[in-house]
């Protein structure tokens, strides 16, 4: 009788309580992420070019829209690929289908940072809490752009290699990692990660096997991780650009103007959410570390501080640390509470997953093609742009109406907000932008000078230099300058909403 009620209990419908937080934080991440507005600057340009790709069916290698640049001035586009993918998801269901993908491809990448973490923890509870410190580091960082596309073929290679020296899949496996670089290569240029992946973890198992640590990997072993490892290296020259795609990683990331001038090149303070969460982690990992019984394997040390010295030097690259040191804090609190009551598991039960379903339900109800049916609050209404003639959730920064009024009348030398250059690129490439978030295309010395003019310095005399004699504005973001020209005879405005102002210079 006893046993025909623990067969029973062993597969009983539902879900455990345990299993609710990490579902509980995912579905609150993904709320997060179906709000967000759509934010032009690294998103409409790429547009624009996945749309000439699918066109000319080649991959473009020059500026093309930039008035202040030669049209046939060299230009890598990278992500040709992420731009083709954005493309082709516009064209099957506009914007809308967009910001799904984006929603969708942010919680299957967090669903497997849990499932990791659950891994190496064996607890959905410890695994719930890490993850809600990794979806907190990705906050900053989760516009619509290439970068997107990456983070599930990170993750994977990550788990992978994880797996693999932890001997819970065979050798077979790994050579889905080529496979995975062959897309990561053509999509976005933090590929390089996956190959540093590869380096610390030969580097750690090497280690490892010389001092003959416990569950170190034999020689064989470690010949297959150094194996599949150049076979992953040479599938990064499946791309368009072949051995120069490693020359344009190198020459973004020494970029003087993106390093310089660019908020997410830059070292992390404890400004911002994310940012606090950051720091709170490292602060969490060493006081665990130092209490817990577990001791890190020497591969295990190299991802911590090999992804925090990225993070510490980018914040751009706190999302990676938090996908490959949370699962490591999971296994570290596992060992210090495994002896805990309350890290049983629970039996399973159905109105545990009635719970996640009511979780779930405002996640979908967020959705794009939902949303204007629901009663917003007016904080986030003030957010996003009313006019629905491009698409819903678009960020207020997105100039429709101004841009319409410059395809109406079009003409002129046009200086603009670098955001707005991005939406020009794509509803009207023919004006020309001054510049745009191709950071590295324009010289340092034409950032500055942009820098100078939206601060109301030497602008016309800068504005004379590079032969501006019209202007696209953007009222939050250039408010200086906005104030200097309404004071100026030289300038008249000839169009204005809520968000932009279009100026043409007077002449005497």
């Amino acid at each position: 009788m006893e046993a025909r009620t623990a067969q029973r209990n062993k597969f009983r419908f539902g879900l455990g309580i345990d299993q609710i937080w990490t579902i509980a934080v995912l579905a609150a991440f993904g709320i997060i992420v179906a709000l967000m507005p759509l934010i032009p600057n690294d998103f409409w340009w790429h547009l624009k070019l996945g749309e000439i790709i699918a066109q000319t069916r080649a991959v473009p290698n020059s500026n093309m829209f930039a008035w202040t640049l030669p049209a046939d001035h060299p230009f890598v586009y990278g992500a040709w690929l992420a731009e083709y993918l954005l493309f082709l998801i516009y064209q099957a269901g506009k914007i809308p289908l967009i910001i799904f993908v984006r929603f969708f491809l942010v919680l299957l990448t967090f669903t497997l940072v849990g499932f990791e973490a659950k891994r190496r923890s064996n607890s959905w509870r410890i695994a719930g809490v890490v993850l809600m410190l990794a979806c907190g580091m990705a906050s900053n960082n989760l516009e619509v752009r290439p970068q997107i596309f990456s983070w599930v073929p990170f993750m994977l290679t990550y788990i992978l290699l994880s797996a693999y020296v932890e001997k819970k899949i065979r050798p077979a496996f790994l050579l889905f990692c080529p496979l995975i670089m062959i897309f990561w290569v053509n999509v976005h240029g933090s590929f390089i990660v996956g190959l540093i992946l590869f380096g610390i973890f030969f580097t750690g198992e090497t280690i490892r096997m010389v001092i003959k640590s416990p569950g170190a990997m034999s020689f064989l072993e470690l010949r297959w991780l150094v194996l599949v490892g150049f076979l992953t290296s040479l599938a990064v020259l499946i791309n368009p650009h072949f051995i120069n795609i490693i020359h344009y990683v190198y020459n973004l990331m020494t970029d003087k103007p993106s390093q310089k001038l660019v908020l997410e090149w830059q070292p992390p303070a404890p400004n911002s959410y994310a940012t606090i969460v950051f720091f709170a982690s490292i602060l969490l990992l060493i006081g665990f570390l130092a209490y817990s019984r577990y001791h890190p394997t020497p591969t295990e040390i190299l991802l911590i501080f090999a992804f925090l010295w990225l993070a510490w030097s980018g914040l751009r690259y706190i999302i990676w640390y938090g996908m490959v040191a949370m699962p490591i804090l999971a296994r570290v609190i596992r060992e210090l509470v495994k002896d805990k009551p309350w890290m049983i598991t629970p039996p399973k039960n159905i109105i545990n997953l009635i719970l996640v379903i009511v979780l779930c339900v405002p996640m979908i109800a967020f959705q794009p093609w939902f949303i204007n049916s629901l009663p917003m609050p007016p904080g986030y209404k003030k957010l996003i742009l009313q006019d629905q003639r491009v698409g819903p959730q678009l960020s207020v920064d997105t100039p429709v109406a101004a841009v319409e009024y410059l395809k109406q009348h079009p003409g002129g030398n046009l200086y603009n907000d670098m955001g707005y250059g991005s939406y020009l690129i794509w509803a009207d490439p023919t004006q020309g932008v001054f510049v745009d978030p191709r950071v590295e295309l324009y010289p340092y010395q034409q950032w500055l000078d942009y820098i100078k003019i939206n601060n109301g310095v030497r602008y016309n005399e800068l504005l004379e230099k590079y032969g501006v004699n019209r202007i696209l504005l953007n009222k939050t973001e250039q408010p200086e300058l906005m104030s200097f020209l309404e004071k100026d005879h030289q300038w008249l405005q000839e169009y204005a909403d809520a968000h932009a102002q279009i100026w043409v210079k007077v002449h005497n």
